[in-house]
């Protein structure tokens, strides 16, 4: 018989490797010739003498053995996950590809926002040649609230390269992303542990040992765990095969490594096999099919499709149809143009055939997300895995605050509907609906950050509007219940953070799963209605400074519960238009927190700090001073992000979002016409 064994020994899994290594160092595959019982995965365990002689003794004789490498010269597809300067290892291996390709630092995040800070928003396919081989990387956000890029490319790669820092280890967010690439059992995993050069804070070992974990809690298959492991440094450039390799005077100083091992790993794609009736009626494209994996309408080209060719081929002038998930034809045209991304530069190529990573630019119709293109109307659809539904949304409105066109190009309703309809069309993971009176767009996401980039986009390109509080989504059930989502969800924080995530949650319905302590880090796993989880960001930032980390996945539906309880405090309120002065600013700091400056303009019910109190407070921050009075001393004011401020307001009040100011306010401006509304509230709840 024949048997795979890896043996996880603190070093992670390198199968492709000679091995002469010292026992005890590296993990080993072993080709068993005998007769014995069958042999489990083992981890963490130590190549001792008396393992081998136990286990010559049991089977027979034994060797080690090398499979060589196949050659492959169809292009291979990978896709990177997680943190850890995915973006950066990406520029190494187009710089160092041979061809040329004159490469900046992030090139692949070329939105103004990615590059702000410093994350991934959208996934985006490259093609790069080295050595006779053509690669394609994907490279995909690694926050969970973009989990619709991540989820919507995966049927183009055959491989994904996990990225893992080698002293934060696997982050709660990896995991996230992780388990959606090893749902699909073919996935082949390739980790590479980046930042070698860092000084060590770990044990050797250690965060190979915690990579296993968390690929055994999540494999769909056992191939799945005969991952092979690397050591780089995408900043200086270089990949060796083993951490003391990456360490040594004469460590490579090229990711010739990587490139090998994706060769070797990742498989080349597997064309699908047209029906012989569908070969007779199409012979010139032989039954061509591609999921739109992608949408985008590129200048001069039009609605643009991107994908990887599923079967046949296709051609620039050939007539092109487009399927639902059903079968049913919703639209036919033309290719007006087939193109590649090498680098980051867009060519047009004749043709694409089974395998290839494309975009299709068509005439005649618009493709929608889950459709196919075919070549003719025999040819069947493409399977799509669903994504997981928005859970919370925000109501986007005409700006009506009396500062309201001063600063935005695009102020009225229809304008920013016809944006936000755009938006709907290239991202699947977003949903518009319009109300019924037709006064407001609601804006379906999956989480507040996910909303407050698409919001902060369109405020830099000129839209101006009004936002209500974020809400989640609910549905009705058969029998007329009211359903609200629930996630799962994985908050990691320091040890002395942990009770305050506990009290906090356990206050909102979540229950909690699984606890588990690593050094000073505690990862609490829970569910909890999505409710529950509004603000849990902004707060955690506040109350660790930065160091927790919350990651949420969508469960079901469940029967809406009770509403969470109110945690915030009163905030101060302006009650006069003017400047607001350092004076009268300074009088305000006494009672609380501020938001602004002094310069700004403000008006009548306008949000400018918060209340140390539960209560709200109306004062003057803009009075004229005649000069002898001194500004007291006060603390900088709390700048929020637009996702931030939009998680901090109540039902209340709005978010007013222009080019120019992004201010929270009462939806009610006037103080008066307040109080009379809460009073009516008030006497209806009771």
């Amino acid at each position: 018989m024949h048997l795979a064994i890896l043996v996880q020994a603190g070093r992670a899994s390198q199968l492709a490797e000679p091995f002469e290594k010292v026992p005890g160092q590296a993990d080993f595959a072993f080709e068993v010739r005998g007769q014995g019982p069958s042999l489990q995965h083992g981890k963490r365990e130590n190549l001792k003498a008396s393992f081998f002689m136990a286990l010559e003794k049991q089977l027979g004789s034994f060797r080690l053995s090398r499979s060589p490498p196949s050659p492959c010269e169809e292009p291979q597809a990978f896709q990177r996950l997680a943190s850890g300067r995915k973006t950066t290892l990406v520029d190494q291996l187009m710089k160092q590809s041979g061809m040329g390709l004159k490469v900046t630092e992030r090139m692949m995040d070329s939105k103004d926002l990615e590059q702000e800070r410093g994350i991934t928003i959208l996934s985006k396919a490259t093609r790069i040649s080295w050595n006779g081989y053509v690669f394609n990387i994907v490279d995909t956000p690694g926050h969970a609230d973009f989990g619709g890029e991540v989820e919507r490319v995966l049927s183009m790669v055959d491989g994904v390269v996990l990225l893992v820092d080698i002293v934060e280890g696997p982050k709660t967010q990896t995991k996230f992303v992780l388990q959606k690439a090893l749902r699909h059992q073919k996935m082949k995993p390739l980790v590479v542990i980046n930042k070698v050069d860092r000084p060590m804070t770990r044990e050797n070992g250690e965060v190979e040992n915690d990579i296993f974990d968390v690929f055994a809690n999540m494999a769909s298959t056992d191939e799945q765990l005969e991952y092979p492991t690397l050591y780089a440094s995408g900043k200086a450039g270089f990949c060796a095969r083993s951490l003391e390799e990456a360490r040594s005077e004469n460590r490579p100083t090229d990711m010739m490594v990587l490139y090998e091992t994706i060769r070797d790993v990742v498989p080349p794609p597997e064309p699908a096999t047209p029906d012989p009736a569908i070969l007779e009626l199409d012979e010139k494209c032989k039954g061509f099919s591609m999921l739109v994996s992608q949408l985008d309408r590129l200048p001069a080209l039009g609605p643009t499709v991107t994908g990887k060719v599923h079967s046949g081929q296709i051609h620039k002038g050939d007539k092109i149809s487009c399927k639902s998930l059903d079968g049913e034809v919703v639209g036919s045209g033309k290719v007006r143009e087939i193109t590649v991304v090498h680098g980051v530069s867009r060519e047009p190529v004749k043709m694409a055939k089974a395998g290839d990573i494309v975009s299709v630019s068509v005439t005649g119709f618009t493709p929608r997300w889950t459709q196919t293109l075919v070549s003719h109307p025999k040819v069947p659809p493409v399977e799509c895995q669903p994504i997981d539904p928005p859970v919370i949304a925000v109501r986007a409105a005409v700006n009506d605050s009396p500062l309201a066109g001063k600063d935005g190009k695009y102020i009225t309703l229809n304008a920013v509907g016809e944006r936000l309809e755009k938006e709907a069309l290239t991202n699947p993971a977003i949903e518009i609906q319009q109300s019924p009176n037709r006064d407001y767009f609601e804006i379906r996401g999956r989480g507040e950050m996910q909303l407050g980039i698409l919001i902060e986009e369109m405020r830099r390109e000129g839209y101006e509007m009004s936002l209500s509080p974020p809400s989640v989504v609910k549905q009705q059930g058969e029998d007329g219940t009211v359903l609200e989502p629930w996630e799962d969800v994985q908050i990691e924080v320091d040890m002395s953070h942990g009770s305050l995530v506990m009290e906090r949650m356990s206050g909102r319905g979540g229950k909690v799963l699984d606890m588990n302590t690593v050094g000073e880090r505690q990862t609490i796993k829970m569910e909890a209605a999505t409710s529950s989880l509004l603000g849990l960001r902004s707060w955690l930032k506040e109350v660790t400074g930065g160091t927790g980390t919350v990651v949420s996945d969508f469960k079901e539906m469940r029967p809406q519960g009770p509403p969470a309880p109110r945690d915030r405090n009163g905030v101060l309120i302006a009650n006069t238009a003017g400047i607001s002065t350092a004076v009268d600013l300074g009088k305000a700091a006494r009672m609380g927190k501020l938001f602004i400056s002094e310069g700004m303009e403000v008006y009548p019910g306008m949000i400018f700090g918060e209340n140390n109190a539960m209560s709200d407070i109306d004062t003057n921050i803009s009075r004229k001073h005649d000069g002898y009075q001194s500004a007291a001393g006060f603390a900088p004011p709390i700048e929020k992000r637009l996702e931030e401020a939009l998680s901090y307001i109540l039902d209340d009040e709005k978010l007013e979002v222009t080019p120019k100011r992004i201010v929270m306010r009462k939806a009610i401006l006037d103080a008066n016409e307040r109080r009379i509304a809460a009073k009516a509230a008030s006497k209806r709840a009771g």
